[in-house]
């Protein structure tokens, strides 16, 4: 094989490798990928944050005479159930599987902290 067509396969080879590589890029970096991920490592600020923006629709929602109001009428408590329904069943398993998995590893710190007796409870 000459020294040409040497390069021509290396350099074959090298666009291959390259667009393999662009493609595991795009697919990590593409914003549905980055949110995955900021939503994974960091659940609480999430979950609060989608509790702040609720509360901030609501209060757009509501007419801003029925703020003063303490009693609230029967077509606005349908509208508040109606929309706290399910994000109190999405968010209560979520900050209970939040909780089991903070709790677990603050018992496994308590019981073994320097992790010599990992599988004695």
């Amino acid at each position: 094989m000459t020294p040409k067509e040497q390069a021509l396969r290396d350099l074959e080879d090298a666009r291959v490798s390259l667009a393999l590589h662009a493609t595991l890029a795009v697919e990590e970096w593409s914003p549905r990928a980055m949110i995955a991920r900021s939503i994974v490592k960091h659940r609480a600020l999430w979950i609060g944050g989608a509790a702040l923006a609720g509360l901030g629709l609501m209060k757009f929602m509501w007419p801003n005479n029925q703020h003063d109001n303490l009693i609230v009428t029967a077509k606005n408590r349908g509208l508040l159930a109606l929309l706290l329904s399910p994000l109190l069943t999405l968010g209560r398993k979520s900050i209970l599987n939040y909780g089991a998995q903070w709790f677990e590893t603050y018992l496994k710190q308590k019981i073994s902290p320097n992790g010599n007796d990992a599988g004695i409870v």
